[in-house]
């Protein structure tokens, strides 16, 4: 006469354990990551605050024919004044290292977790065959350092 119907609605119990599962296992894969680019953007800041005092440093060689040799950070004289622009939210201490007139860079320290202390240097070299050459180095990990 009457068929029972079974009125079947819902997830069992196995359907919700594997989505959690799946939604825990992209969670751990997917918040490093996200820090590690929330750091890599901080960085970047600072790398192209970097890249405008290389700039401002051999616009001065190529007026001057010398690199700066005064160290004052954030006033340098004769011409390199753009430590006056760069912010310190990300790098507590900006330096200028003169080398010799044809070489000089500039360091940061950063003030990042978890690249607290841990320093940027760009060194801009003249050579009068192959012109203005700059490199990075310092002690960050290697996952943070600029592809440039």
């Amino acid at each position: 006469m009457f068929k029972r119907i079974r009125n079947k609605k819902g997830f069992t119990l196995i359907e919700l354990m594997i989505v959690v599962a799946i939604v825990g296992i992209l969670a751990a894969i997917a918040i490093p990551a996200y820090l590690d680019y929330t750091v890599k953007s901080k960085l970047s800041e600072v790398t192209a605050a970097m890249d405008a005092l290389s700039t401002s440093a051999t616009e001065y060689h190529a007026s001057a024919g010398r690199f700066p040799a005064e160290t004052k950070p954030y006033a340098l004289a004769n011409g390199v004044t753009a430590f006056a622009a760069v912010s310190d939210d990300y790098a507590n201490n900006w330096v200028y290292d003169y080398v010799d007139n044809d070489n000089c860079g500039f360091v940061a320290t950063f003030n990042i977790t978890p690249v607290v202390s841990c320093n940027l240097n760009i060194m801009i070299d003249f050579d009068n065959d192959t012109g203005y050459s700059k490199s990075y180095v310092g002690n960050l990990p290697e996952k943070f350092l600029p592809k440039k």
